[in-house]
Order: C-alpha cells, then sequence, then structure tokens
C-alpha cells in the first residue's frame, strides 16, 4: 500500500482533489489530508514508515513554515525515501534551487482540472518509489521444503501459519510467485527471528506482512490480507497492529 499525503490550506480544493484521487487511482492507497502543519502532520512525516507521495501546496500558508518550508522538513527526516509534487498558483514557480534541493516529480498550476496532471504525476512516483524498493529490498527467508531449498523475498510473502497438530508451518506467497505456498518443519519463533519489521505476530500460531493489511478487526479477533486471506489473531495483538497503522 503506498500513503499520498495532500497538503493545502484551501479545504474545499483539498476535499474536492482528495475525492477525485480516491476515485480514479486504482492501486492500493490510504490518503491523508491537512489543512495546516500541525503535530499530527509533523508525527507523520517523523514516525510513518510507509512509502508516501506528498502532494504539497508550494505556497501554503502556516505560522512558521510553507510548502517549501514542509518539503524540506521530509526530505532532511525522511531522506528521499519518499516523493513530492508541488502545487503552485504561479505558473513560473519552479526555480532551479527548488529542483536541486528537494527534487519534486513536477510543479502543477492548481485548478479545478488539475487531476489528469496529479495522476500523472502520482503514476510516476509510485514507479520511482518501486524501482527503490526493488533494488534496495533484499530481505530474503531460506527455507527448506522436502530436499528443496528456497529463497523467499520477504516482500513477496503474505503471511506464515502454524499448521493445527503439526510442526510444519505454511507459508503463504503472492500469487505467481516461484510456489503460491510452501510447506516448511519450523516452529513460528524460528521464522520470526528472522524477519523484519514488515512483519507482525498476530497470534501464538500466525505471522502477517503488514503491507499486505487490508483490514484489522480486534472485536472479531481477524485480520485481513490482500488476496482474500483471512486470519484470527488475538486482540491484543490486533490492538497492537491498529496503533501501527495509525
Amino acid at each position: 500500500m503506498l500513503n499520498i499525503v495532500l497538503c493545502d490550506d484551501n479545504i474545499e480544493f483539498c476535499g474536492k482533489i482528495a475525492k477525485l484521487l480516491k476515485k480514479r487511482i486504482e492501486f492500493d492507497k490510504k490518503i491523508y489530508i491537512f489543512n495546516k502543519y500541525n503535530e499530527i502532520f509533523k508525527d507523520y512525516i517523523e514516525q510513518s514508515d510507509r512509502h508516501t507521495i506528498f502532494i504539497l501546496d508550494i505556497n501554503f500558508k502556516n505560522e512558521d513554515t510553507d510548502g517549501y518550508g514542509i518539503a524540506k522538513k521530509i526530505r532532511k527526516l525522511r531522506n528521499y525515501d519518499d516523493e513530492i509534487i508541488f502545487l503552485t498558483n504561479y505558473t513560473n514557480m519552479s526555480p532551479s534551487i527548488i529542483k536541486h534541493k528537494i527534487q519534486p516529480i513536477d510543479f502543477i498550476i492548481k485548478s479545478d482540472y488539475c487531476i489528469n496532471d496529479l495522476l500523472t504525476a502520482i503514476k510516476k512516483g509510485k514507479e520511482e518509489i518501486e524501482i527503490r524498493e526493488e533494488e534496495t529490498d533484499t530481505g530474503i527467508l531460506i527455507v527448506h521444503e522436502n530436499k528443496a531449498i528456497y529463497k523467499l523475498r520477504y516482500k513477496y510473502i503474505i503471511y506464515i501459519d502454524l499448521l493445527e497438530n503439526s510442526r510444519s508451518v505454511l507459508i503463504k506467497m503472492c500469487p505467481n510467485y516461484i510456489k503460491n505456498e510452501l510447506y516448511v518443519v519450523s516452529s513460528i519463533n524460528s521464522i520470526n527471528k528472522r524477519l523484519d519489521g514488515r512483519f507482525f505476530q498476530i497470534s501464538r500460531t500466525s505471522i502477517i506482512n503488514k503491507d499486505y493489511l487490508e483490514f484489522a478487526d480486534p472485536y472479531e479477533k481477524k485480520v485481513g490480507l490482500k488476496y482474500n486471506n483471512v486470519l484470527e489473531g488475538s486482540e491484543e495483538k490486533i490492538r497492537a497492529l491498529l496503533k501501527w497503522i495509525k
């Protein structure tokens, strides 16, 4: 899932653009709207570990900063792992110093008809993020199934589940991967120690990849993942998972 942050002090414009983005973007995304640079926005920049496309009004009016100032904070705290799109009211608003320091995808003129330009820029930003992920994501889980050895890329593991009354675990992979399912003799704890921060143990017997999360319901004690996968977890663990999502 990719996050999109829309920051503009024009509440009506923000609402309209967000509605169009939700309707016309087909990939999995979560859209956040900020009409001011407050503590919640600061916390997002400092704490969120989701790859994000920031859409910032460069003429944003705030007590102590503007869109360019926010972009500088993003680059300082989050390096260049995210993408930035600037909205501007001026056709000549693309000075070289901003391009050099911030490296935005584009400067887009604000209007009621800028949605197509935004969608094009977002598509480009998504592609850039995916290229970086592919280049830097080296996480691999090495497992044995029967006499075969598999090197499973973390990014393609949906969940790992201990089989009932068994010493084996099911490793569920993305469709069309090397294998869709692998059955490995191992304990959940042993595998969990070899995983990274994208994985979360929702019960004594189940580990999920948070990148595939679609819903988490502590009352029903269920977690939904992409490709129609639903697992049961403990209420306590699922509540902790929800805190991570926020």
